[in-house]
């Protein structure tokens, strides 16, 4: 199952995006501030953050730093109130993969995540297909006569 991090200091939020996204069948974890989500970014298999910008004891920008030190392959979608363009590419230039505007249109914000994770899975997919051979990169075996 797809585990997906929301850290966000504000509750609202973090009631509202976890609601849309367990219903499409996600695993949600919840931090309320940056130590935090960096603590279980560090201590756990997760697979997808989304987080806030203006957050308390490390923000955002410092915790977009540090996931994309730890694990490059994390998608990261930043939602914030800071919508000027400016903050949009601070945050790319950090490393996030996506930038939403807070307010935001919750299925939006499922569409964005669904995007993000069909993305990763492609580059980060441990098997490739090459017409009748199977190589895993995990282990490191070819097997031939697949299709």
């Amino acid at each position: 199952m797809v585990k997906i991090l929301i850290a966000d200091d504000d509750a609202h939020i973090r009631e509202l995006i976890p609601l849309f996204l367990s219903n499409e069948g996600y695993e949600i974890e919840e931090a309320s501030d940056g130590a935090e989500a960096l603590s279980i970014v560090e201590n756990n298999r997760i697979d997808l953050v989304v987080l806030d910008i203006m957050m308390p004891k490390v923000d955002g920008w410092e915790l977009c730093k540090e996931i994309r030190q730890l694990d490059s392959n994390i998608p990261l979608l930043m939602v914030s109130v800071k919508g000027e363009t400016g903050q949009k590419v601070k945050g790319f230039q950090l490393g996030t993969d996506d930038y939403l505007t807070k307010p935001f249109d919750p299925i939006e914000l499922v569409m964005r995540v669904k995007a993000l994770l069909k993305r990763y899975q492609i580059i980060s997919s441990q098997t490739l297909m090459l017409g009748g051979i199977e190589l895993n990169r995990r282990n490191y075996q070819v097997i031939r006569g697949k299709l």
